[in-house]
């Protein structure tokens, strides 16, 4: 190992540990400040000319660099170890985050890219999260268009307005976009909304009011049984959304985040998501909307989203949305 013998010597434990068998740590190399080398083992130090020196009189299969070896040239250790075929490994340190993981990328003449991925990245199951996003679109947009012929004149009845209702909401990384659903509030909502935020339910950055009076009879209907929310499968056609993600929130929502809150931000909104299947209407702390949709960013996978949808599907026969 090469660097300050403390530090070597805290982290042979782990490094012997991830090793398969038994392996054997032939000693720590460090520099004494005249350019010369010392080699430490279990029976004391002794001075060497030379790293080479030490390779040629030592049967070593690796070497494994922790830091910086005064009076060795660091530049010269891949080709000094690759003559002699003898493993180098590299201690790369790097500030840690909250949550996420470090993967590398060679670039070519060794240079490599290292990235901190805070969300998921790969791209092999993105790939196929968006394939599955595609056709569960298709197959939720026929629903919508049987949804249409059926509720469309009913909510013109109703009230004014288009019966596809359109709203500006926040995507990944601050993208803006619109988002479909269908009709459920009178179409003087947007400018009541100033008359009812002293009643929120919510606590936080975003509002929800169970009896809201600006929600039509129909509209009601609709809420409790999620059916306004069937176009929002064009979103996801389009690429806005995704079938599981998180909550998509407003312009003037984001607007009051604090930089923790812009993590939920990271990923696509979703039609269904962890707080949609614990309860928009248990779940009454924006906080908690923030840690429910971080735990899905961070245990993203593939069998989480069919698990979600699975369970939203059983929600939706329940019914129970507001």
């Amino acid at each position: 190992m090469l660097g300050a013998n403390r530090e070597a010597a805290q982290r042979s434990e782990f490094f012997r540990s991830r090793r398969r068998g038994a392996s054997e740590i032939v000693g720590f190399v460090s520099g004494n400040g005249d350019g010369r080398l010392l080699l430490g083992d279990d029976e004391g130090e002794q001075v060497c000319e030379s790293f080479e020196s030490i390779l040629d009189g030592c049967a070593i299969d690796e070497v494994l660099q922790i830091g910086q070896c005064p009076g060795l040239d660091g530049s010269q250790l891949p080709t000094i170890c690759a003559e002699r075929g003898i493993t180098l490994r590299t201690l790369v340190r790097s500030p840690l985050g909250n949550a996420g993981r470090y993967t590398t990328e060679c670039v070519g003449n060794g240079q490599y890219v290292i990235s901190f991925e805070a969300v998921p990245e790969a791209r092999i199951r993105l790939a196929v999260k968006r394939a599955l996003d595609v056709v569960g679109a298709l197959i939720g947009l026929i629903g919508c268009g049987v949804a249409y012929l059926l509720l469309a004149r009913r909510i013109k009845q109703e009230t004014e307005g288009s019966v596809i209702f359109r709203q500006t909401r926040v995507g990944r990384n601050g993208r803006l976009f619109k988002l479909y659903k269908f009709r459920t509030m009178h179409i003087t909502a947007e400018e009541r909304l100033k008359e009812l935020i002293n009643q929120n339910e919510m606590r936080g950055h975003v509002f929800k009011l169970c009896n809201d009076p600006r929600i039509t009879p129909l509209g009601r209907a609709m809420r409790k049984r999620y059916l306004d929310e069937l176009p929002q499968f064009l979103n996801v056609l389009k690429g806005d959304m995704s079938l599981v993600g998180t909550r998509p929130p407003t312009r003037a929502e984001v607007a009051k985040y604090s930089p923790h809150h812009q993590r939920r931000l990271s990923v696509k909104p979703g039609m269904t998501g962890f707080w949609q299947l614990t309860g928009n209407g248990k779940v009454t702390d924006f906080e908690e909307i923030v840690r429910l949709d971080c735990r899905y960013i961070d245990n993203w996978s593939l069998w989480l989203d069919c698990k979600i949808i699975g369970k939203t599907f059983i929600k939706l026969f329940r019914g129970g949305g507001w």
